[in-house]
């Protein structure tokens, strides 16, 4: 099985089921380090946990649908460093700030800059990027290109490209 998959042009249905199966798995075998980079963030539904389908995952979640922060707090408790890059911009404050409250900042790391335009998610296993912004929109509304990557070499690449440029080492 080679090991990139490139999608263009999703669906509005194929976005959020990719969006779920990724971050299922993320509870499943957590990443040492997820990068979550998005110029326009919102704290989106990214599991639909509403036939309670998931809840092995996380028995304290509701039958409801999952928010990207109830996401990546639960795998920060789990030892998952969670980095988040997004634009200081009103419209993400309210994500950025609900997140360092249920983390409680362990764990978590948010960075920020006026320039950012790269949008992507970046596990161990995987690296998702395109033209998808982390907001209702992008997951549900815009077609996007996306592509979906599960090489070690472009893993590796875009750690240590994601590591120098907000300073994680």
């Amino acid at each position: 099985m080679p090991s990139r998959y490139i999608h263009s042009r999703l669906s509005s249905r194929q976005v959020p089921n990719l969006l779920q199966a990724i971050f299922v798995a993320e509870l499943l075998t957590p990443s040492k380090c997820i990068w979550l980079v998005s110029p326009w963030i919102s704290d989106i539904q990214v599991i639909d946990n509403t036939s309670n389908s998931f809840m092995c995952l996380e028995p304290s979640w509701s039958r409801s649908r999952i928010l990207l922060s109830q996401i990546l707090t639960t795998l920060t408790q789990r030892g998952t460093i969670v980095h988040v890059a997004t634009r200081p911009d009103k419209h993400n404050r309210s994500f950025v700030e609900a997140l360092l409250l249920k983390t409680d900042g362990v764990n978590c790391q948010v960075h920020s800059t006026d320039e950012l335009h790269s949008k992507g998610i970046l596990g161990d296993g995987y690296y998702l990027a395109g033209s998808m912004n982390f907001t209702y929109n992008g997951i549900t509304v815009n077609e996007e290109a996306l592509t979906y990557d599960t090489s070690p070499q472009v893993i590796a690449e875009q750690q240590l490209i994601f590591g120098s440029r907000w300073g994680v080492v």
